[in-house]
């Protein structure tokens, strides 16, 4: 595969999202780091019956979302994610891409699976589209899975920065596509080696 002519360019690390028991201990380690907090909030899906806590920090140029469980009638995928990988563990990798509806097409057509449609929002610097890759590991659940997440924002004075503005419908859209597919059951991977050709 020519590399060159791909309609879509990887444009480096939007953020990560990481796994957490306790959101103000790990808060409070970032800041002593040199972090800022460009986002928070307490409770990303009021009305669910299981939720999340999330924090965006900025470490120099690296984006960290930090998430925390919020149980209720059901535990929180964050919540089964971390009693699966232990405290502060890499739920997801957020590439930024600067076409998002090309890099999407063309990876349909390459057999890469998806969870959900590409959202559209605004943070303060414009408009930001996203898309939920489906998990890596076939013999994990979904919400004890890592997977991608592929991320479009504004472009700022020419040049890729990594997130620095999250908005409240970011953090529940995120939380419920998750949990959607954790009680679909749903068993699909982000691709499928036997109908993918890797490294051509």
């Amino acid at each position: 595969m020519n590399r060159e002519g791909l309609p879509f360019k990887i444009l480096g690390l939007d953020h990560v999202a990481v796994a957490v028991k306790d959101i103000l201990k790990w808060k409070n380690m970032y800041l002593l780091m040199g972090a800022r907090v460009f986002y928070e909030t307490n409770d990303a899906s009021p009305k669910g019956s299981s939720s999340m806590k999330l924090c965006g920090v900025k470490l120099g140029e690296y984006s960290v979302a930090l998430i925390e469980g919020i149980d209720r009638e059901e535990i929180s995928q964050v919540s089964a994610f971390v009693k699966k990988h232990g405290d502060h563990s890499f739920q997801h990798v957020a590439v930024a891409v600067d076409n998002i509806y090309s890099f999407v097409e063309w990876a349909t057509v390459n057999h890469f699976h998806f969870l959900g449609h590409i959202q559209e929002s605004k943070d303060a610097f414009g408009d930001v589209k996203q898309v939920f890759a489906r998990k890596f590991d076939k013999d994990l659940p979904p919400d004890e899975a890592p997977f991608y997440e592929f991320v479009e924002r504004p472009n700022q004075e020419g040049r890729f920065i990594s997130a620095d503005s999250f908005r409240d419908e970011f953090a529940q859209e995120f939380f419920l596509e998750i949990e959607r597919a954790q009680k679909g059951h749903e068993d699909e991977i982000f691709f499928d080696t036997e109908k993918t050709v890797l490294g051509a």
